[in-house]
């Protein structure tokens, strides 16, 4: 997946991507999927995104300088108030605003080790399988780095921990899984009165990009089910993969849900998606990839605006 991810970041413009102009067609979808993770072993108390044990304590306020190569982990940084720490980030870390004015270190599919090591991080909070050459080679220079990138929804707390522990916010940690946790739980109660759970299948890219999606175990499909829906892709093999279309058609889903890097007109008249009832009907709708396709401080309002599509939809059936 690696090479088809580095495909999908070299299809982008990155022109596109630095001057802030919205890409257009498949070339969309290239930006969402080199910032999607990859499956690795689950997160625990001690062990980080790439299976190594994490023993690093709390670092001092003053001395604390941080990269983040990961746009979930810089998210989380900030939720925590340690915006001002961080002296390095990686380009598809654009929130919040800030973020804007800090030193851009590469992409998540790979950054510019001799540029992290320039910046003389007291830590590196990276993201997970796209980036292990690259994890490797800080390591091996002797810098401090942590994997914190989450694939499965249960991992998202253990990355706020995680992240919380080393950067001395264990409080602030707390109170926002606290704060996550809470909305889950309405959004989880109101979907347990819905009579129906429609089928939905989440668009990360389709056409010559290929038809990536999510899978099972994935972050995402747990928020599909969380907000009442039925992933189409439950019981795949993979937390993300390429979808064939003729089973996308077979299942014919009663939702669509597409990443905001995907053109809804363009999708609407490509072969397969125009055939499903789905588009037939208008049952698509649009969610804000960052939003959706991040592991972090903004996933309850993934959840949350999900939720308020699949009610959209079953008012209308």
């Amino acid at each position: 997946m690696k090479k088809t991810v580095y495909l999908f970041l070299a299809l982008a413009a990155a022109a596109c991507l630095l001057c802030g102009c919205a890409p257009t067609g498949d070339a969309q979808t290239a930006s969402a999927a080199a910032a999607t993770p990859v499956p690795k072993d689950i997160l625990d108390d001690n062990v980080d995104a790439m299976g190594n044990e994490v023993t690093a304590s709390a670092i001092p306020e003053e001395e604390l300088r941080i990269v983040s190569t990961a746009p979930s982990a810089t998210e989380i940084l900030f939720a925590l108030g340690c915006g001002g720490n961080i002296v390095g980030v990686d380009v598809s870390s654009t929130y919040p605003a800030e973020t804007a004015d800090i030193e851009k270190v590469g992409d998540f599919n790979g950054f510019d080790v001799e540029k992290v090591i320039s910046l003389n991080p007291t830590v590196v909070f990276a993201g997970n399988g796209l980036q292990h050459e690259d994890i490797e080679a800080l390591e091996k220079a002797g810098l401090n780095v942590v994997a914190v990138e989450a694939t499965y929804y249960e991992d998202i707390e253990k990355s706020i921990t995680m992240i919380g522990g080393i950067v001395g916010k264990q409080d602030e940690a707390a109170a926002l899984n606290k704060q996550i946790s809470e909305t889950a739980k309405v959004v989880q109660d109101k979907a347990a009165a819905f009579q129906t759970k429609p089928t939905v299948y989440y668009v990360m890219s389709f056409g010559d990009a290929g038809n990536w999606t999510s899978g099972e175990g994935s972050f995402i499909n747990a928020i599909i089910e969380m907000a009442g829906g039925t992933p189409v892709t439950a019981g795949t093999d993979s937390e993300w993969l390429e979808y064939p279309i003729e089973d996308l058609v077979k299942k014919d889903p009663d939702m669509l849900v597409l990443s905001s890097w995907v053109n809804a007109d363009e999708l609407s008249k490509a072969a397969g998606y125009k055939d499903l009832t789905a588009v037939k009907k208008g049952h698509v709708y649009t969610v804000n990839a960052d939003i959706m396709e991040r592991p972090g401080p903004r996933i309850g309002e993934a959840l949350q605006t999900l939720q308020a599509d699949i009610e959209t939809f079953l008012s209308g059936e």
